[in-house]
């Protein structure tokens, strides 16, 4: 057997495909067909085949490397291992690799985004935590850097390509508003009339539209809707707890929208002696199975963050393909139907 390094050449020689499409699906290239792209890492697996990176970079100038701006409120939040998970695994079989970096704690929202992009450090970015006006999202506008954000804006320049719904950039999302909507109407169906939202610190687009789908429903509903006032679901869990013990009494029904806080407002609920079902409802969105151990009559939303995390990065990949020209690529999940998370059966 010969200890030649295998190369491009090589696999193309095999399969019998140009050295362009084997190039292509070995870079995870949207526009090459699942079969050949499954044909072409078949071989490259069984020859053991790397590619050299730094001979990618020499060639084509581009790092092969996407970089996710981690948002340091995400440490609190239980599924955001499955978001950088999903990222991971739709960039498996390319080649492009994620690296994990935090943002800046000094307030400078641009300070991390600026060291990578001026340094070259990555092709493509991902950005969480989204503003309507955010000031991240225009800056790599400005210079046309592959990027897509977990969350959406409400930016509108003229000038730049959007999606039917008006966005200027490539995003992936869940329909907040349409969980809250739905969240009142299921208490609603349960007989609560008088509702809270409880919702995580100012400044988000993911806040606002949490806050306008439950105060359109509860307008719809005819029913008493507020936001949970000296409460932030961002906060301690001592933070929560006292809230629950001292505040969650004035009202029959409550809409959750963070999950990392579920079991501080559970045990200040349990406390301040309300029963779950009698006394109030609560639904709650969701992304990992903690909610089902609590052994409470909780309604819930399921949020796929690890779907989410795949979707991500296909987007980004789309973008990173040389031949691709579309507009940019967007994608807003849809809520399932909100149901009881433990079965009592």
């Amino acid at each position: 057997m010969s200890d030649k390094k295998p190369t491009i050449s090589t696999i193309a020689k095999i399969t019998g495909l140009s050295l362009a499409t084997v190039s292509r699906a070995l870079a995870g290239a949207p526009s090459v067909l699942a079969p050949t792209r499954d044909k072409v890492l078949l071989v490259a697996k069984q020859l053991n085949y790397v590619r050299d990176r730094a001979a990618v970079r020499l060639k084509t100038g581009k790092t092969c490397v996407v970089a996710f701006l981690m948002n340091r409120w995400d440490a609190n939040q239980p599924a955001f291992k499955d978001l950088l998970l999903g990222v991971s695994d739709a960039l498996r079989d390319t080649d492009y690799h994620m690296i994990v970096l935090p943002e800046s704690v000094e307030g400078d929202r641009l300070e991390t985004l600026r060291y990578v992009v001026d340094r070259g450090l990555a092709d493509a970015m991902v950005i969480t935590h989204t503003t309507p006006q955010d000031t991240r999202v225009r800056y790599l506008m400005e210079r046309n850097f592959a990027f897509c954000t977990h969350g959406r804006t409400r930016l509108l320049d003229d000038g730049l390509a959007r999606d039917p719904f008006g966005h200027a950039h490539s995003f992936v999302d869940f329909a907040n508003e349409q969980y809250a909507q739905a969240s009142v109407e299921a208490l609603v169906a349960r007989g609560r009339k008088k509702l809270a939202i409880l919702l995580p610190r100012e400044g988000g687009t993911f806040r606002m539209h949490l806050l306008e789908g439950f105060m359109q429903a509860c307008e719809q509903a005819k029913v008493e809707g507020v936001t949970a006032a000296n409460l932030d679901m961002d906060g301690s869990s001592e933070h929560i707890y006292t809230w629950a013990t001292k505040k969650a009494k004035q009202y029959d029904g409550l809409v959750v929208t963070r999950e990392s806080p579920l079991m501080a407002l559970m045990g200040g609920l349990g406390d301040a002696g309300l029963m779950l079902g009698r006394e109030l409802d609560v639904v709650t969105k969701y992304s990992t199975s903690t909610p089902m151990y609590l052994r409470q009559p909780l309604l819930g939303c399921f949020e796929d963050i690890e779907m989410t995390g795949r979707t991500i990065a296909q987007r980004l990949l789309h973008q990173l393909d040389p031949t691709h020209h579309a507009s940019p690529s967007t994608y807003l999940f849809a809520p399932p139907l909100i149901k009881e998370i433990y079965d009592y059966s």
